[in-house]
């Protein structure tokens, strides 16, 4: 299923929504997608937009893959709302106080969100020197590898041949260590070895597959292994260097640690703001409670909750 056709989505001057609203209507220019019934606004989807976290809204509605996700739920949920509507669902008593309860809940979590971001800053930059000067033990860069290799793919070959291939590179490299760059020159088939020439510096841990990360790390400067099997292919790997951890100056960090320190400033405004909602005292009396326990369960079930109590 596409959503994003290549050519504008053909849709009626106005599209009628079937919902009993002052004004119905919606012009073409306000549609953003339409699938059978349902149908989305440019409207509707900034305020669907809205509830994405502010520092992951731009990436996310960038993404194509994600974007379409989200429009897709919209979509159904539309067609969903739009065949309800049709049958007259909507009417039902139980599905109007479903709704009601869907508003209050929208309403709470955009006035929440709103509450914290109207909220004074704290000095955000001075909160990250204070947690940087109390944590500078853990201020250290992650070990860093520059690794090399030559990839013998098994793509366009049997698994068999690519393996056997990879092992008679190793032998010449076992020969001569010092024909390795010549070697990536001849046969690796890594698409950035052109430019690269088959080497990678600054690698960090997890961040390579992780049958060849681990036969990296576990070699000494200097060293060759292989060959190390990987969905690619077969590789031959050379430790060039490990760079260790080394301590970290604030500046270095002072960016993420400013950006955790305003998240955890809003964690607290939220969190004092709900304690002090939450903190109230509930009011409900046994006679409220027991109507509660009528209308979900009968008469029966008040009955006997009665004359439990009456024999204890």
């Amino acid at each position: 299923m596409k959503v994003f056709p290549k050519v504008l989505l053909l849709v009626p001057l106005l599209i009628s929504f079937g919902c009993e609203a002052a004004d119905t209507t919606v012009s073409e220019s306000e549609i953003l997608a339409q699938r059978g019934k349902g149908v989305i606004t440019q409207q509707m989807f900034a305020a669907r937009a809205d509830k994405i976290p502010a520092d992951i809204r731009r990436p996310t509605l960038r993404d194509r893959n994600r974007l379409q996700d989200v429009l897709s739920s919209m979509l159904l949920r539309t067609q969903l709302a739009a065949d309800a509507r049709d049958a007259g669902f909507d009417k039902e008593p139980i599905v109007i106080d479903r709704m009601q309860l869907a508003a209050d809940y929208e309403l709470a979590e955009a006035w929440l969100q709103n509450y914290v971001e109207s909220q004074p800053d704290a000095d955000y930059e001075q909160l990250a020197h204070e947690y940087f000067l109390l944590n500078q033990d853990m201020m250290v860069s992650s070990p860093k590898y520059d690794v090399s290799h030559i990839l013998i793919s098994n793509k366009e070959r049997s698994d068999e041949e690519a393996e056997a291939i990879a092992a008679d590179v190793y032998q010449q490299l076992l020969t001569n260590p010092e024909l390795f760059g010549e070697l990536v020159v001849k046969y690796s088939e890594d698409p950035s070895a052109g430019s690269n020439h088959g080497s990678f510096s600054g690698v960090r841990k997890g961040t390579m597959v992780k049958p060849f990360e681990d036969a990296a790390m576990a070699l000494q400067p200097g060293e060759i292994t292989g060959p190390v099997k990987t969905e690619f292919g077969y590789h031959i790997i050379r430790l060039d260097a490990y760079n260790e951890p080394k301590s970290l100056e604030f500046d270095d960090v002072k960016a993420g640690l400013i950006d955790s320190e305003r998240k955890k400033h809003e964690e607290r405004v939220k969190l004092d703001y709900l304690e002090t909602l939450t903190s109230l005292e509930v009011k409900m009396t046994e006679e409220q409670l027991g109507e509660m326990v009528r209308r979900q369960f009968g008469d029966e079930a008040v009955d006997r909750e009665v004359k439990a109590d009456d024999s204890e």
